[in-house]
């Protein structure tokens, strides 16, 4: 798996890239928020857009960094942000996968 790690440092470059994405701004926005709260958690992750899946890619917990080790309350944040965005906009579909010692989180948005 092919991770960009100085794009997982900045914060900005990931919202660059779920901004300039094609989809709808209600998405972006909700996207946006996912974002926010993975980075208030301390968490190492990515992001890749292709057409209308948003793929999160969850590393580590910091300040350990070690690919794979997570914080469990910061992890727990996240999922249940992501339930609750899924609650009120019922277009979101998402899944979990665990894949090379990271958490990928699918989301589809139509």
């Amino acid at each position: 798996m092919n991770i960009d790690l100085e794009q997982c440092r900045e914060n900005d470059k990931i919202k660059e890239i779920i901004s300039s994405s094609n989809l709808p701004i209600k998405h972006i926005k909700l996207l946006l928020r996912l974002s926010d709260t993975v980075y208030l958690n301390a968490l190492n992750y990515n992001v890749t857009i292709d057409d209308d899946t948003t793929t999160f890619i969850l590393i580590s917990s910091k300040p350990g960094n070690n690919p794979g080790s997570f914080n469990t309350t910061s992890l727990s944040n996240v999922l249940y942000k992501l339930r609750e965005l899924q609650k009120d906009n019922k277009e979101l579909k998402s899944e979990c996968h665990i894949q090379d010692q990271v958490l990928k989180i699918i989301i589809n948005t139509t």
